[in-house]
Order: C-alpha cells, then sequence, then structure tokens
C-alpha cells in the first residue's frame, strides 16, 4: 500500500488503494446495514448477534492454533483482548435490543441503541471510517490465524526467517543462503506424517444457500440445540456460525472438529457468493476461495447447477488441483412438490405406507433431474435447514428425510491418507516466498555501485560492458548461495555448487519455459510444457504467486536480454566510428547510460533468480512428501 517518495519524505500510503480495499470491505462486512434508515428491532437483534459470532469464533480459533497461553506475543494477545472487550460491550447492546423488541412503541429507543451499537463497532467518535475497530479486528485476527498456520507447520523455516531479519537489522553482511531455506522445509515437511493432518474442507455457494446449516449438520449439531451430550463430536467446544436470513458469513470462520472415531477435520465456512452480475464481480469470489486453502470444497446449491457453480468447479479441480463436490440443499421443497405431482397427494396427507412405497422412486427422480448438467461429478443431497414448519416436518422425521446426509459425513471421514499433499506443497511454496520475499529481495545483497562504475568505464570498448554485468549475476548468484564457486573454479577444480548437488538427488522434472534465468539450466531434467495440466509440480501456483508480489517474471533467456541491451548502443558505436568527433560525446553519454542499465539490470536479474527459486520449491516439496511414504506405511501399521 506504498509508492516511492523521496528518502527524506519517507513511504508515503496510496490512499487510492487503502479507499478501494476499504470498499471491498465495506461490502465483505455488511456496513451498508448499519446505514438504512429504516433498520427494524429483529434486524438489530440479529445483526449484533452475528457479529458476536465472528469475533468468538476468529478469537477462539487462534487461540486453538497457539494452545500455548504463556507464548502468544503481546501484539496478539492485544488484538485477542480487544476483541474480547467488543464481544461484552455488544452482548450489552443486545441484551437492550432484545427489551425494545418486547416493546409496542420504541422507535426512540431503537434510534439510540442503534446509535450505541454503531458507535461500537467504529471504536471510536471520530472514526473515518464506518466499521473501522470491528473490521480491523476481524482481518487482524485472519492475519494471525493464517500465520499461526505457518509457523505450526514449518517451525524451523520460521525461525531460520526470524534469524535472518534480525541480522540483516543488526548487520551489514548479507548472511541468507538459498540452501538452508530448502533444507529447513525438507526438515518441517518430513516431520508431518500426513494421517494425523486434520483435512481442511471449505463450504461455498451463493448467500442463502444454505452453507452454514449443512455445516452444523456435519459437525451433528442441531440448529437449536446447546447441549453438548447430543452431538458425536468428541470435543466440547461448539463454537456455532451465525444463521440468519440473508447474509450470514461476513469472513471465513473455522471449526475444528472431532469424530468419535478420531477422524479430525477443519471446516471452513466461507462467505456466499453476491456476485450475479458479470464475470468481473465473479473473480472476487474465485479470490476467496484461493485463500480458503482447502483440501476438500463442498460447492452447496439450492436450485439448479448453474454456469456459475460450473466456473467455480472447473476453478477449484484444474486452477488449484483440489477435490470438490456438489451439495443440492434444500432438497425438502422439491421432493414434497415431486411427490405431489407423481403421487397425486400431499405428503403431509399421505399414509406411511404410501410414503414408504413411493419415496425411494421420489428420490431416484430428483437425482437424475438434479445431475443433469452435472457431467458425473460427485453430488449428494441433502435437508439441512434451521427452518422447519409444518410443510416438511413430517419429512425430516423418516428416516429417508436426511437423503444422503450420512452418506457425505462417511466419505468425510473416510478421505484418502494423502489428501492433503496438494495443500501442504501450496503451503511450502507459499512459506518459501515468504522468507524469499522478506529476506532475499534486498537491494544491498551485492554492490551494484561497484559494478555500474565498471561497466560505464568498460563501456568504451564496444561489447566490454557486458564482463561487468556478467560478474554482478555472477555476484547475486554467490550471495544467495546458488553458486558455491565462479563457473571457471567449478570446471577448474571439477566440484560441484552445494546446492546445484542438493537439488540433483531428488531427479526433479521442470518445465524448460518456466525457468527465466539460466542459473538451474544444469540442474534439473527439462520436459516440453503440457498444453493443459492441473497437476503437481506446481509450476502455474508458483508463478501466479511471484506475479501476486509484484515482481515480473518473463521467460526470456540471459543471451537473449544481453542481446537486447546492448542494441542500441552497438547501432550507435557504429555512427561513432564513422562519425569520429561526435562518436566522442556519444560515447560518454553511452558510458553513462551503460552504467545506469547495467544497475538496473542487475536488479531484474536478482528478483528474476527469486522467482525461480519459489518456482523450484513446489516439485521439490511434492518429492519430498512423496518421500514420506514409508514414515507413512509405519504410523497406519502401528495404528491399525
Amino acid at each position: 500500500m506504498y509508492c516511492n517518495h523521496s528518502s527524506t519524505e519517507g513511504p508515503q500510503q496510496n490512499k487510492f488503494l487503502i479507499n478501494l480495499l476499504w470498499e471491498r470491505f465495506y461490502e465483505k462486512y455488511g456496513v451498508d446495514l448499519l446505514s438504512t434508515i429504516d433498520i427494524m428491532p429483529g434486524t438489530l437483534s440479529n445483526d449484533i448477534s452475528c457479529r458476536i459470532a465472528h469475533i468468538q469464533c476468529l478469537v477462539e480459533t487462534l487461540k486453538q492454533r497457539k494452545p500455548n497461553v504463556s507464548s502468544i506475543p503481546g501484539d496478539i494477545q492485544f488484538v485477542i483482548d480487544r476483541g474480547i472487550k467488543l464481544i461484552n460491550s455488544l452482548k450489552e447492546v443486545k441484551n437492550v435490543s432484545d427489551e425494545i423488541k418486547a416493546k409496542d412503541d420504541s422507535d426512540n429507543d431503537l434510534k439510540i441503541c442503534c446509535e450505541k451499537y454503531i458507535s461500537l463497532l467504529n471504536g471510536k467518535d471520530d472514526a473515518k471510517r464506518e466499521c473501522e475497530s470491528f473490521i480491523e479486528i476481524c482481518e487482524t485476527l485472519l492475519y494471525y490465524i493464517e500465520n499461526a498456520e505457518f509457523e505450526n507447520y514449518f517451525p524451523s523455516l520460521n525461525q531460520l526467517m526470524n534469524t535472518w531479519e534480525r541480522s540483516l537489522v543488526e548487520k551489514k553482511g548479507f548472511e541468507p543462503k538459498v540452501i538452508q531455506v530448502f533444507k529447513s522445509f525438507e526438515s518441517d515437511l518430513k516431520r508431518i506424517v500426513l494421517p494425523t493432518l486434520p483435512c481442511r474442507i471449505g463450504f461455498i455457494g451463493e448467500m442463502s444457500a444454505g452453507k452454514t446449516s449443512l455445516l452444523k449438520c456435519l459437525r451433528n449439531i442441531d440448529c437449536y440445540d446447546t447441549d453438548n451430550s447430543k452431538t458425536e463430536i468428541a470435543t466440547d467446544r461448539r463454537i456455532l456460525s451465525p444463521i440468519r436470513v440473508g447474509k450470514s458469513t461476513l469472513c471465513q470462520l473455522e471449526f475444528d472438529t472431532q469424530y468419535t472415531d478420531g477422524t479430525e477435520v477443519i471446516f471452513v465456512d466461507i462467505e456466499g457468493s453476491t456476485d450475479y452480475d458479470t464475470d468481473l464481480e465473479s473473480g472476487n469470489y474465485f479470490d476467496e476461495i484461493r485463500k480458503a486453502d482447502c483440501d476438500l470444497y463442498i460447492l452447496v446449491f439450492d436450485n439448479r447447477f448453474a454456469d456459475m457453480h460450473k466456473n467455480w468447479h472447473n476453478y477449484i479441480v484444474k486452477e488449484l488441483n483440489r477435490e470438490c463436490w456438489l451439495v443440492r440443499n434444500k432438497i425438502d421443497d422439491l421432493f414434497l412438490r415431486t411427490f405431489k405431482e407423481d403421487v397425486g397427494q400431499e405428503f403431509n396427507s399421505s399414509s406411511e405406507a404410501k410414503r414408504n412405497r413411493y419415496a425411494e422412486r421420489i428420490v431416484k427422480r430428483i437425482r437424475e433431474s438434479v445431475s443433469s448438467g452435472t457431467n458425473g461429478i460427485k453430488l449428494y443431497l441433502t435437508f439441512s435447514s434451521c427452518d422447519t414448519d409444518a410443510l416438511n416436518e413430517n419429512l425430516s422425521k423418516e428416516p429417508y428425510g436426511k437423503f444422503d446426509l450420512e452418506k457425505l459425513i462417511d466419505d468425510i471421514k473416510n478421505l484418502p491418507h494423502n489428501f492433503h499433499a496438494n495443500r501442504l506443497q501450496k503451503m511450502c511454496v507459499t512459506a518459501t516466498a515468504k522468507i524469499i520475499n522478506n529476506c532475499f529481495r534486498r537491494g544491498y545483497v551485492v554492490n551494484v555501485m561497484k559494478y555500474k562504475v565498471f561497466a560505464g568505464v568498460a563501456a568504451v570498448v564496444p561489447f566490454a560492458d557486458l564482463i561487468p554485468r556478467y560478474l554482478g549475476r555472477e555476484a547475486i548468484r554467490q550471495a544467495f548461495g546458488v553458486n558455491s564457486r565462479s563457473r571457471f573454479m567449478v570446471w577448474w577444480t571439477g566440484q560441484k555448487d552445494e546446492l546445484k548437488e542438493y537439488l540433483e538427488n531428488f531427479n526433479i522434472e521442470i518445465d524448460k519455459d518456466s525457468l527465466t534465468t539460466s542459473a538451474f539450466k544444469n540442474t534439473f531434467q527439462l520436459r516440453s510444457p503440457a498444453i493443459e495440466t492441473n497437476i503437481n509440480a506446481g509450476t502455474s501456483i508458483v508463478s501466479r504467486s511471484a506475479a501476486a508480489v509484484g515482481i515480473a517474471g518473463v521467460t526470456v533467456s540471459d543471451d537473449v536480454l544481453r542481446l537486447s541491451g546492448v542494441g542500441a548502443i552497438n547501432a550507435i558505436r557504429g555512427l561513432s566510428i564513422s562519425f569520429i568527433v561526435v562518436g566522442v560525446a556519444l560515447t560518454a553519454a553511452m558510458c553513462a547510460w551503460s552504467a545506469v542499465s547495467n544497475g538496473k539490470q542487475m536488479y531484474n536479474y536478482l528478483n528474476r533468480l527469486c522467482d525461480d527459486i519459489i518456482l523450484i520449491s513446489g516439485p521439490l516439496a511434492l518429492k519430498i512428501l512423496n518421500g514420506n511414504d514409508d514414515i507413512r506405511e509405519s504410523f497406519l501399521i502401528v495404528n491399525e
């Protein structure tokens, strides 16, 4: 959110980008409801309950990710305390709003209560933005939850990054080495036994499709039941997602769940899509799906399987390389209408014998109808709703009234043990990108000025400025530890570079057009890129990750870059030979230009080399995970 200014002014905030971000937050957190003039008492009460539930869930999730209370850093504890304080204040307002609902004439009281509520969400009287305090607390908690996952799964890599960041502040030298990054996350990955890793299951779909109700059914929690003794979940922590008419999930909520058979999963309640108009708007929801980073996505819909749903499914399967199941929810209404049409009698007025005689055939017909257009994608029918009324109450009591709910729970319990491999690979890529971006993309890795001066002087002789350019790139490679010594010394001594020798042990294949520098061109087995692929190497994921941090990754060889960089110089040098007098002035100008150009190309090379290192981490992580088969099999044998 910063743009470049002079060193005396320091970094300046980009107000345009900040305003765009807050507009997104206004939509995400339903701020428009708070500005409604004619808000109803029940609506206000429900909105307060919804926001209390969100902060409660986020605080509890963060505590679960950091179970050691004594080790929680002060900044994290501060935002937790801030969230708890807001919860307590909102509960007081909630009690007042509930009293107002019981009154006949309460417009003035309602107005005062609403103003107090908005003031609490803003955080202070002079808040510049609506709902500022509530949004800041939620987004900060989400950030710390994401960081906690990185720290839990990659402790060695996290410790290494912290050490390097401290050394970069305290010392002038550059200590980070790439091989230490790879060896650290190798150590972290080898400690992870996949069968013990909880599977992340995300729920996506349109707003009010019944995602939250389905989630509660999968957790075996009745919408109105708060008695833990009636659930099969083997835990006393029963945080509930809010349910209401309209948008009930404002941000991503996570629920750690353990079934009585020991199966552990993390259910992720993702906010519902409100994008109906254009593909551009729908792109926002793709981003929410990506950020949830789940092993399995359950796409919930309550009508027909539309093109928008197909786009979400294709994105998950082909782009994210994850599994996606379909759930046609609120099937009770369709069942009752189909029963009346086919049997000729209302379900509720039919005898028990008639219901049982036709129920199976009705369900079969509905399944065939709903499956139309899904192209064989795994599909479940469910009846999960908190709005049980006189029409569907009898159906909900019948064994077939649960439809495929039990089957869905069984399939979740029996997910493959290696189901997490793709998510772990992406987590590893993200962790590597984090440490590379924080510790390696530094302008002071080498003394660029020295090579700029050298290039300026050498430019007097045609093509001589290529020498400092090469030496500058070699200095970057050695600073990173990509090369242990110069290429001449490698040739002279016959010794291999430590990093390249380490990587060659994994027999990794890389798309030949994916690397943007020649630093690793002889280290991997190069393959021709497939026209369409959705698996394993992680190339597309890493490319997008590199693009996301704002670094251009141009797939051009070093030789091409050299030629393109000096083409203009050589042309003008040809003129200087013909026009000696003019050539003297032009040569001086070209020397200055060559010095500046050399510095820019060194920075460009440094960033492209960082992109290549992040790219390599994807297939390397997958190789390490696949190498954990012996550990996995030993674990399964012991626990049989």
